[in-house]
C-alpha cells in the first residue's frame, strides 16, 4: 500500500466518525494539518453560535413582498455572493418562535445540498430585506471576538474547493449534510491578528476587482430588455400589485369560453404589443414542441446531450456540451440544430434557463424533459432574436401565471407561449437585435471570466500562505 495513504489525526477529530476516508479529502486537510503553519483547533473553540435554519413548505410562503425574508441555498453562489434572483418571503407568523434571525457579520454555511455545493460559505450583509432567517439548509455561524468572519467564510470556500466536505459529508438520497458536532469539530486555523490582516488584504482587493467586472457584466446583461424594447417600439403594461384587493378583478364570460379558467391567467394582459412593427401570437409563427426526426441515424450513433444544468441561466447559453449515443433517448426530449430550449419547470424559468441548440453533433440532440422546444418551420422567425425575447425578466414573470401541476414541480403550461404576442419585424432587423444581444452576451462572459480568474488567483495566493508555502 502507497505510504501517502497512511496519516495521523488527533484523537479530538474522531469523535463522530472513525472510518478513515473523512480524514483524508483530497489531502488538502491532511496536508494543512501536517504542514501548515498555523495552529489547528476546532471550529466551535473560536465560534460562538452555530444555528441552524428551519423547513417552510410552499404553501408556508408568502405570496407578496414581507418583511421577512428565507434566505436559501439559491441564494448563495459557491464564490459566496448573495443572489437575490428568486426569493422567498414569510409571514410573521409562519416563523417558528426557536428561529433566530441572522445579523450582518455572521457567517452562513450551506450544510445540505450536493456533495459538491455542501459547505459553500457567506457572510450576511444585510443587503436585503429588512429581516433574514435561514432555511434547514443552512447553518449561521458567530465567530468570536478577535476572528474575522469574511476571512474564514474565505477559508470555509476554499475547503470546499478542495472537496473537504465531499468526502466528510453524510449522504441520503441524493443529498449530502455537513452540520451539528461534524461541523463544530471541523479544523480551522488560529490565525493570529497580524495573519488575518495580511489575508484580509488580499481578499478584499481580489473581491473588489471581480466584483467590479461582474457588476458590469450585470449592467451589460439588465441592459438587453430595455435595447430591445426600445428598438421594437414596445411599451409594457404595468404590473399589477400582489395585494388581495388587486387580485379580485372582472372578465368576461366570453373571455373564459374555450379556453382557460384560472383565474391568474386572466389577471392581466401581458403582451409586447408594439407600436412600430406588425404583432403576431408566437404560435401562429412559431412551431412548439415539434416532432424530431433523426434520419439517416442508428442507435450506436452518437449525438448532442442537453440536460438542464449544462444550461447558463445567467447567460442563457449551453456550457457544458455532451454527447451520448441515440439509443438512450428514451423518455427525453428531442430536438434539432437551430431550436430554442426554453426551461418550463420551477424554478428553472424563472431563473432564465434557455438556450439556442447550436453547434450540435450530427446536427441533433436531445435532454431534459423538462424543456420547451421552438423551432420556425419556414426561417422566417429568427431564434436567437425570440431567445432574447422570451429571456426578458417580464416575460419570465409573466409565465409564471401560466404555472400547472403540484407546489415543487409546477411547469408553464404552453398555452403561454401559443397566446404571447410579440412583434414580427423583418428577418434582417431580428438577426441584427439577435447579433447585438450575444455581443453583449459574449462580453458579459469574457468579463465574468475575468472576474472568476482573478479569484482563483486569489484562492491560490490563500492557500499558500495557509500552507506556508507562500514567498
Amino acid at each position: 500500500m502507497n505510504e501517502d495513504h497512511f496519516f495521523k489525526v488527533s484523537w479530538g477529530m474522531l469523535q463522530d466518525r472513525f472510518d478513515p476516508l473523512p480524514f483524508q479529502p483530497s489531502f488538502f486537510l491532511r496536508r494543512l494539518l501536517d504542514h501548515g503553519r498555523h495552529e489547528y483547533v476546532r471550529f466551535s473553540s473560536i465560534a460562538g453560535g452555530f444555528g441552524n435554519g428551519f423547513p417552510l413548505g410552499r404553501e408556508q410562503q408568502a405570496d407578496a413582498t414581507t418583511s421577512v425574508v428565507q434566505l436559501r441555498p439559491t441564494n448563495m453562489d459557491a464564490e459566496g455572493r448573495w443572489l437575490f434572483e428568486k426569493v422567498t418571503f414569510v409571514e410573521d407568523s409562519a416563523v417558528p418562535p426557536s428561529a433566530k434571525e441572522i445579523t450582518a457579520g455572521e457567517v452562513v454555511f450551506n450544510n445540505t445540498n450536493s456533495q459538491q455545493l455542501i459547505g459553500k460559505s457567506a457572510v450576511w450583509d444585510a443587503s436585503f430585506g429588512e429581516r433574514a432567517v435561514l432555511s434547514n439548509h443552512m447553518t449561521q455561524i458567530v465567530m468570536n471576538d478577535g476572528f474575522d468572519p469574511e476571512i474564514y467564510a474565505y477559508i470555509l470556500n476554499i475547503y470546499r474547493r478542495n472537496r473537504v466536505f465531499y468526502n466528510l459529508a453524510t449522504n441520503w438520497n441524493n443529498q449530502s449534510g455537513f452540520a451539528g458536532d461534524r461541523l463544530r469539530a471541523l479544523p480551522l486555523p488560529k490565525l493570529s491578528p497580524s495573519d488575518q490582516l495580511q489575508l484580509a488584504k488580499r481578499i478584499g482587493d481580489s473581491k473588489e476587482q471581480s466584483r467590479k467586472r461582474l457588476a458590469e457584466a450585470d449592467a451589460l446583461l439588465a441592459s438587453i430588455d430595455d435595447y430591445l424594447l426600445a428598438e421594437l417600439g414596445v411599451t409594457l403594461p404595468p404590473e399589477p400589485d400582489n395585494t388581495i384587493d388587486k387580485r379580485m378583478f372582472r372578465t368576461k364570460s366570453s373571455d373564459l369560453g374555450g379556453w382557460r379558467f384560472d383565474a391568474r391567467v386572466h389577471q392581466y394582459d401581458f403582451n409586447l404589443h408594439s407600436a412600430t412593427y406588425a404583432n403576431a401570437k408566437l404560435g401562429t409563427i412559431c412551431a412548439i414542441n415539434p416532432k424530431t426526426v433523426f434520419r439517416g441515424l442508428t442507435g450506436t450513433d452518437d449525438v448532442s446531450f442537453v440536460p438542464m444544468d449544462a444550461i447558463s441561466d445567467r447567460l442563457g447559453i449551453i456550457e457544458k456540451p455532451d454527447t451520448r449515443v441515440l439509443a438512450e433517448n428514451v423518455g427525453y426530449t428531442s430536438f434539432r440544430e437551430g431550436d430554442l430550449l426554453w426551461a418550463k419547470i420551477t424554478p428553472c424559468m424563472e431563473n432564465g434557463k434557455s438556450a439556442v441548440a447550436e453547434g450540435l453533433h450530427r446536427g441533433v440532440g436531445y435532454g431534459s424533459t423538462e424543456y420547451h422546444v421552438l423551432r420556425s418551420p419556414d426561417g422566417s422567425l429568427d431564434m436567437g432574436y425570440l431567445h432574447a425575447l422570451l429571456r426578458m425578466k417580464r416575460v419570465r414573470k409573466a409565465a409564471v401565471r401560466f404555472f400547472t401541476g403540484a407546489s415543487g414541480h409546477q411547469r408553464v403550461d404552453a398555452d403561454f407561449l401559443r397566446t404571447l404576442e410579440l412583434p414580427v419585424p423583418s428577418l434582417d432587423v431580428q438577426k441584427a437585435l439577435a447579433a447585438e444581444a450575444r455581443t453583449r452576451v459574449a462580453r458579459a462572459v469574457q468579463l465574468e471570466e475575468e472576474a472568476n480568474a482573478e479569484l482563483e488567483r486569489a484562492k491560490a495566493d490563500i492557500e499558500a500562505i495557509l500552507l506556508g508555502d507562500a514567498a
